[in-house]
C-alpha cells in the first residue's frame, strides 16, 4: 500500500502527519504552497477538487478532510489505537471532539486567517476578523475544560487522534499571539503531545519535507 500526504505546514494537515509518524508505516509527502495559490493550480485540484489540504491517496486514491483521513488510518491500522475502536462509547466521544474541532474552532479561526472562504467582499473580509477571533478564544477555553479532565491525554489514559488534533489548534493559538499560560490543563496536556517522539519527528518533517518524485 502506497500513501502520500498533500499537507500545508502550519494547517490542520499537522494531526494526520502525526498520525502516520505514529503509525510507522512508510509514506511519501508533498507540500503544498498556499501562500503562493499552488492549492488552485490544475495539479492539485486533479488530486482535491475542492483545493484544501489535507489529503492522503491512499494507492493514488485521494481521502480528504482531516477526521475522515484520521479515521482511515485508525481502521487500516488498529495496532495503533489512534482511535479507541474497541469502545464505541470512547469512539463516540473521540468523534464528538473532533467534528467539533472541525464544524465550530476550524471555521472560527477560518474567519481571521482564511476569509475568503466567506465572502468575495474585502469590507466583509475584514469586519469577519471581530466576531471569529471572539468566537475562537471562546473555543479555547472549552478545549480548557476538556483538559481538566483526569489522566494524561485529553480523552484519559491513552493518546489519542484526539490529541493530535488539537496540537493543530494549539499552534494557530500561538499563531494568533494568545497567552496560552491561561489555559493551564490544557497546556500541559499540550506539553506532553510536543513531547511524543512522533509529534517530534512529525515537526521535522514539516519542516523538511522529502517531497515524492
Amino acid at each position: 500500500m502506497s500513501l502520500k500526504l498533500y499537507f500545508a505546514p502550519g494547517s490542520s494537515a499537522f494531526a494526520p502527519l502525526i498520525a502516520l509518524e505514529e503509525l510507522g508505516v512508510a509514506y511519501d509527502v508533498h507540500p503544498v504552497d498556499l501562500a503562493a495559490g499552488e492549492q488552485r493550480q490544475p495539479a492539485y485540484l486533479k488530486v482535491n477538487p475542492r483545493g484544501r489540504v489535507p489529503t492522503l491517496a491512499v494507492d493514488g486514491e485521494p481521502v480528504t478532510e482531516v477526521l475522515a483521513i484520521l479515521t482511515y488510518l485508525a481502521h487500516a491500522y488498529p495496532h495503533s489505537e489512534l482511535l479507541p475502536l474497541a469502545d464505541p462509547l470512547k469512539l463516540a466521544h473521540a468523534y464528538e471532539v473532533m467534528s467539533w474541532f472541525a464544524s465550530t474552532v476550524h471555521v472560527a479561526f477560518s474567519q481571521i486567517a482564511r476569509p475568503e472562504r466567506f465572502a468575495d467582499d474585502d469590507g466583509v473580509k475584514a469586519a469577519l476578523a471581530t466576531p471569529g477571533e471572539a468566537r475562537f478564544h471562546r473555543t479555547l477555553t472549552d478545549i480548557e475544560r476538556l483538559a481538566q479532565g483526569s489522566g494524561p491525554w485529553l480523552l484519559g489514559d491513552d493518546f489519542s487522534a484526539v490529541d493530535a488534533y488539537a496540537l493543530v489548534i494549539w499552534r494557530w493559538a500561538e499563531r494568533r499571539q494568545i497567552d496560552t499560560s491561561a489555559y493551564p490543563a490544557w497546556s500541559a496536556k499540550a506539553a506532553r503531545a510536543l513531547a511524543r517522539p512522533s509529534v517530534r519527528r512529525a515537526l521535522r518533517k514539516e519542516a523538511s519535507p522529502k517531497v515524492a518524485a
